[in-house]
């Protein structure tokens, strides 16, 4: 296995860790918690870190690669800043980052092929729909989250076996 194909398979888990919720027993019962603080933020810089390398590998025009960098890179920033205390909203920092994402997830995506397209731009319709309740100041749904997350994990999982 490439090293490139296990952070990328690293940075899935990463994900993960603060995405799908665990089971944890709380006053006798059972419920589903997702991780929240700074172990999640740091989860959140690893798996953006993490991730870099499968930018670099995964064929597409250099623009797109760079929009996959940008987006790679300010999330990180956006995760360390909250980890190093800043209190300001980053909500709509990172919603504008993710439009920046999209243009690596929709390009690198039909350069390999419709698989990893149709997921690229399934992921960036979802980034897009986060945006558009965002500057409605409507809450997002908790289903779109979780499409949402489910859509990166696929992604992920992709690009891993796209470069495997």
């Amino acid at each position: 296995m490439s090293s490139v194909v296990l952070t990328t398979l690293l940075a899935a888990l990463a994900f993960a860790a603060f995405h799908v919720p665990l089971p944890r027993r709380r006053g006798g019962r059972w419920d589903l918690a997702p991780l929240h603080g700074r172990v999640a933020g740091i989860f959140g810089v690893a798996y953006h870190l993490l991730l870099l390398p499968a930018v670099t590998a995964l064929p597409a025009p250099s623009w797109a690669v760079a929009a996959g960098l940008g987006w790679m890179v300010l999330d990180a920033v956006l995760d360390g800043a909250w980890l190093a205390g800043a209190t300001f909203d980053a909500r709509p920092l990172r919603d504008g980052v993710h439009l920046v994402a999209g243009v690596w997830l929709v390009a690198a995506g039909w350069t390999h092929g419709p698989g990893l397209g149709l997921a690229g731009s399934a992921l960036t319709l979802a980034f897009v729909a986060r945006l558009a309740l965002d500057g409605a100041e409507q809450p997002t749904p908790a289903w779109l989250l979780r499409v949402n997350a489910l859509l990166n994990m696929l992604w992920m999982l992709g690009v891993a076996a796209a470069l495997a």
